[in-house]
């Protein structure tokens, strides 16, 4: 169930806050747990039982974990807990995957099988290993109530696509519930709009592009499409952790942020500190940093680890080459920026100006490749977008395409940069109270809102893009 379906926004969202508030206390995780179970199994009765024995299991071993000292039995429980999840993450995600490769590569006749893959199996997957990971090294006590992280590890407003929040961070906020509540609750219209209005709009050029073979594209086609296509995922993704945010603290609960205007970005290295960050931060502290990260002694090792972290980041993201290629793509970048200091050496801004229009281009490629249905095609549409390629009727139509579709085109564009922070500052400088901005920038909210509504209703809704992951 999408968060933009009107099943979800007019029934199933509204009759859980309805019970929730109204609930006592003491019985209110119970409540949503049971609420978020309804959600996944409204996907499928059979991955809800798995859903819920993998939970149970890393459950139990964390509190058991919890009761004792460091040994060899603790490290061998958190083995068998981070096992059991991946273990579950491979099959439904890389069998076939390993399968076909291990097929090609030795000759052996390698059967598919018709595998679905669990609703949000890689967020909360790696939520069940942050949990084990931070109960064992002690950075995580455990609430009295195991129901407590029953819901930390289901909470419906993150199961599809994150944040991977920390156990940690899951917490009731200091505000009082009405402030909770408006607050959750702008956040997810904002959200909701970004989704419906830009990103859903933007996949009507992006899916008619990279649906063509590239031979009957022109470079100006392509380049149409790239563009669109890397601004309708930043929409896609930041509108649904919006979304997700704000359904969290409309429960109470904080959430952990997941973008800062990534394509503000100085560098490649600091996009990462930017885009997908619970993602970021999750593969920093439980891969690199336990690996050694940047602390070896070898510079060689300090890059071995990269290499491991982006070889990972790439297949987390799809069980297919084109996603490694992506993440040895970001590999390679980071490694350079690393070994030659760039962009920290340029001493001008024209120079800093220029290797960041050059961050934003290798982006742009990236996000191509990583759209693409296999390397083949992902090339070939990079080196078409390089090398001249001429279709007059492609491009009739890229013209066309940018004119029907300016307006959004031009909104996303300014969207993606902290526009609305500047002018608040501005005006507040200005004596306008803040409380009037903020009267004013809600309104605008609610009735994009509405606007987003109807578009929902008329049936032009897509799901979300990292729904796949």
């Amino acid at each position: 169930m999408s968060f933009t379906s009107t099943l979800f926004l007019f029934v199933f969202l509204p009759i859980s806050l309805s019970f929730y508030y109204f609930s006592k206390d003491s019985f209110k995780e119970y409540l949503l747990f049971g609420f978020s179970s309804i959600f996944y199994s409204l996907g499928s009765i059979y991955f809800l039982v798995l859903f819920l024995s993998s939970i149970t299991a890393t459950v139990l071993i964390g509190r058991i974990m919890q009761k004792m000292d460091k040994s060899k039995l603790k490290t061998l429980l958190l083995v068998l807990g981070i096992s059991i999840n991946t273990g579950i993450l491979f099959y439904y995600k890389y069998f076939n995957f390993a399968g076909s490769t291990l097929s090609q590569l030795t000759g052996i006749d390698f059967k598919a099988r018709e595998l679905l893959l669990p609703l949000g199996i890689s967020f909360y997957t790696f939520k069940a290993i942050s949990y084990l990971a931070d109960i064992y090294s002690g950075k995580s006590i455990l609430d009295t109530e195991a129901i407590h992280d029953f819901l930390y590890l289901s909470i419906f407003s993150q199961i599809q696509s994150g944040p991977i929040t920390r156990y940690g961070d899951f917490k009731r906020l200091d505000c009082n519930i009405k402030d909770s509540f408006s607050n959750g609750a702008i956040r997810f219209m904002l959200g909701f709009n970004k989704k419906v209005l830009i990103a859903n709009v933007l996949a009507n050029i992006t899916d008619e592009v990279f649906s063509k073979p590239v031979s009957e594209c022109s470079t100006y086609y392509l380049w149409l499409g790239s563009i669109c296509y890397s601004l309708q995922l930043f929409f896609d993704f930041t509108g649904y952790s919006d979304m997700a945010i704000g359904i969290t603290e409309m429960f109470g609960y904080s959430c952990t942020e997941n973008f800062n205007y990534p394509y503000m970005t100085e560098s490649v290295s600091k996009f990462w500190r930017r885009w997908h960050i619970s993602l970021s931060e999750w593969f920093r502290d439980y891969i690199y940093i336990p690996m050694g990260g940047s602390r070896n002694k070898h510079h060689i090792l300090v890059y071995f680890n990269l290499f491991v972290v982006w070889v990972l980041t790439g297949i987390w993201h799809g069980a297919a080459w084109n996603f490694i290629w992506w993440g040895m793509g970001y590999f390679i970048l980071i490694s350079f920026e690393k070994l030659t200091g760039l962009p920290n050496r340029f001493k001008t801004i024209i120079g800093k100006g220029l290797y960041r229009l050059f961050t934003l281009l290798f982006i742009n490629f990236q996000w191509v490749m990583f759209n693409s249905k296999n390397i083949d095609t992902g090339l070939e549409y990079i080196k078409h977008m390089i090398v001249y390629q001429n279709n007059e009727l492609a491009t009739l139509r890229a013209k066309f395409l940018f004119k029907d579709y300016i307006f959004f085109i031009v909104v996303a564009i300014i969207f993606c940069f902290p526009i609305v922070p500047w002018i608040k500052n501005k005006m507040i400088t200005k004596e306008v109270p803040a409380r009037t901005f903020d009267i004013i920038e809600n309104t605008i909210i609610f009735i994009s809102f509405l606007w987003a509504i109807s578009f929902i209703i008329a049936g032009q809704n897509n799901p979300f893009a990292y729904a796949n992951f």
